[in-house]
């Protein structure tokens, strides 16, 4: 995994890990075999050379959405969600540092994460059970971190209807 971390910290262009890896910069641990990066949609293609060039295959890929894989599974895949250079700028301007190793890469702040994972839950209803949880133990580790007001408000944004009655109902908002 740190071959795959040191062959992002060397990306030209800024990139978000996010997933399962940003957890961890929160506190939380969570096992993931992949790693997933956010990254402007201008840098699509340069990030498509710089892995291709490291050796991943395009396995596939839809308009905001790429998956890389390694032939020689020696090294995870990687997952790239691409947003408009506004988001990517407003989620750079708050992040924090995860540290892998001798690599610092960045990963989003604590209430864009949450509204990251509200927005693919809208996205993606099947999605649900796992980031809410993920969402709900952010929170547990967090205590504070996160006002009432500010997480009704991201879940309003970024969430599906619903999904603020359900975080108020599982006490997570105390």
């Amino acid at each position: 995994m740190q071959v795959l971390f040191d062959l992002l910290g060397r990306f030209s262009e800024p990139l978000l890990v996010i997933g399962g890896h940003a957890l961890s910069a929160h506190g939380l641990s969570r096992q993931t075999i992949d790693v997933d990066c956010l990254i402007a949609v201008e840098n699509r293609g340069t990030i498509d050379k710089y892995l291709r060039g490291a050796g991943f295959e395009l396995l596939g890929e839809t308009e905001n959405f790429a998956r890389f894989s390694h032939p020689t599974h020696l090294m995870p895949d990687v997952d790239l969600l691409f947003v408009d250079r506004p988001t990517f700028e407003k989620l750079q301007a708050n992040s924090i540092i995860l540290q892998r190793g001798p690599v610092a890469l960045l990963t989003p702040s604590l209430p864009h994460l949450i509204a990251l994972k509200l927005h693919a839950i809208r996205n993606n209803p099947a999605r649900e059970a796992r980031d809410l949880g993920d969402i709900i133990e952010l929170l547990r580790a967090n205590p504070g971190a996160v006002s009432i007001d500010e997480l009704n408000s991201i879940s309003l944004q970024f969430g599906p209807l619903g999904i603020s009655e359900k975080l108020k109902s599982l006490q997570v908002t105390r």
